[in-house]
């Protein structure tokens, strides 16, 4: 994927008429108070703006999980007990549609909810009849979350005369056809955005989209990966040049550290691209991990707001760091984290034991955070679960392997330069009362990695914060 690429034409928004994309999460809309709250908030943006915004929208809270709870009972039990599981949630659509609107667009909102009914137990069915078909159709079933929510939430905010309608993000981002983490197709991802949703917003109206959500070249359905529509958001703001990206959740931001483990955490301010990609990736739960990429080289600001309360305050993401050289902005940690370490056998060069340790772990679906090679052997830092297991047994056609389970990173994020090798001389000291191992090189001049217990992580935390994070804030 390429943000900066020349070779689509220009949208037709000129420098004054760039649109805002609007992302409102799950927790955001999660009932009809919450809907009610959002519809107000892109009223708002779009009164005060030269063009309409742009809203991409979740699914309502558990509305994803229901889904995928469907396809494991359609496929384990029957269909019928499949459906009957969705009918709670369902009925959570349905009560917003009869509060917040009426008339014809109640109408045509229970028309779509009956259609939806009707094509996921047939696509249920399928994937009973024929295994072969699961991957696509499992992304076809998951992403009525999205598309019910844009449907419904376009009615809602046009309740009171504001041209807004939903439009099918299946129009929009092209991807590849890794059903479940599909990639965007960047050329084509452009121009069907600006054919889709430039004349909307021309004719004054909001476009609302379903998050989440792409399709193949061929019309397949596909999905980003959990979390997605974040990444959805910002590749609609890039391939529309957008004035801002704006990412409407239930915090005012992104914090120092977890508020829930930290009393004295706060919120930042500024912080840069590659800070907040970091935090995302090592435990922060604000952002998708891939949010930042598709709009980073445009410099493409990207905001962090507060759904229930609008005016609480926000962080804004750009090119500038947040923290003077040398300084720490964040600590966050990731639990769930397994260490596999490989001796390898008589007659593996160490690079090839390498590369064959990637590859293994690569065939598994094994996320692979970190993989360094010493005199003592290979190691990779992974994370925890079924699928490790699977690998850990092929692993040892390399050699002799150790897992150790119940780990955690801890990550450390401030303005530390481009040196990934040494570590930062307060992280030494602060961190001498844990157990830690530095994962070197450190992946990025933005991120201290460590390797430590997952039991020990939370005190790590605490710790870190009050040394290198509070007194900063005192100055």
């Amino acid at each position: 994927m390429n943000p900066t690429s020349n070779s689509v034409s220009p949208a037709s928004f000129d420098g004054e008429r760039r649109p805002t994309v609007m992302k409102f999460g799950g927790t955001s809309v999660q009932d009809t108070a919450a809907f009610a709250r959002v519809a107000a908030i892109a009223r708002r943006q779009s009164a005060r703006s030269p063009l309409p915004p742009v809203v991409v929208v979740s699914a309502m809270a558990g509305m994803t999980d229901a889904l995928l709870e469907a396809v494991r009972q359609a496929l384990e039990q029957d269909t019928a007990a499949a459906l009957d599981g969705l009918e709670p949630h369902f009925a959570r659509y349905s009560e917003v549609a009869e509060s917040l609107t009426g008339g014809a667009a109640y109408g045509d909102f229970v028309h779509a909810l009956y259609a939806a009914r009707e094509r996921l137990a047939q696509a249920l069915e399928t994937m009973r009849a024929y295994p072969g078909t699961i991957p696509p159709l499992r992304d076809e079933v998951v992403a009525y979350g999205e598309q019910l929510a844009a449907t419904l939430l376009a009615a809602v905010i046009a309740g009171d005369g504001t041209a807004c309608r939903a439009v099918d993000a299946r129009t929009c981002i092209v991807t590849d056809e890794v059903y479940g983490r599909a990639r965007p197709r960047w050329e084509a991802t452009v121009a069907r955005t600006r054919q889709a949703l430039g004349p909307v917003l021309s004719a004054g109206v909001i476009p609302v989209l379903g998050g989440f959500i792409g399709a193949t070249l061929d019309g397949a359905t596909t999905t980003l990966g959990r979390g997605g529509s974040d990444y959805s958001a910002t590749l609609i703001g890039a391939a529309l040049q957008a004035d801002e990206v704006q990412i409407w959740t239930d915090v005012a931001g992104i914090y120092s550290a977890d508020p829930r483990l930290v009393a004295r955490s706060r919120r930042l301010e500024t912080l840069a691209y590659g800070e907040a990609t970091d935090l995302a990736l090592y435990g922060a739960k604000v952002l998708h991990p891939r949010t930042i990429e598709p709009v980073e080289r445009l410099k493409i600001p990207v905001s962090i707001r507060n759904s229930y309360d609008p005016d609480a305050g926000y962080s804004m993401i750009t090119s500038v760091s947040g923290a003077p050289p040398g300084s720490i902005l964040a600590v966050t940690h990731r639990p769930g984290i397994a260490a596999v370490h490989v001796r390898p056998a008589g007659g593996w060069l160490a690079a090839s034991a390498l590369e064959e340790m990637a590859r293994i772990l690569h065939a598994h679906g094994v996320l692979v955070e970190h993989l360094a090679a010493s005199r003592l052997g290979l190691t990779a830092t992974v994370e925890q679960g079924d699928a490790i297991e699977a690998a850990r047994r092929d692993l040892a056609s390399v050699g002799d392997v150790h897992l150790a389970a119940d780990r955690a990173l801890l990550c450390v994020v401030g303005n530390f330069g481009e040196d990934v090798i040494t570590l930062h001389p307060s992280l030494s000291e602060a961190l001498a009362a844990f157990q830690v191992t530095p994962l070197l090189p450190h992946p990025s001049a933005h991120a201290r990695l460590f390797l430590m217990a997952e039991t020990d992580a939370p005190p790590a935390v605490q710790a870190l914060h009050a040394r290198l994070v509070e007194p900063a804030d005192t100055l």
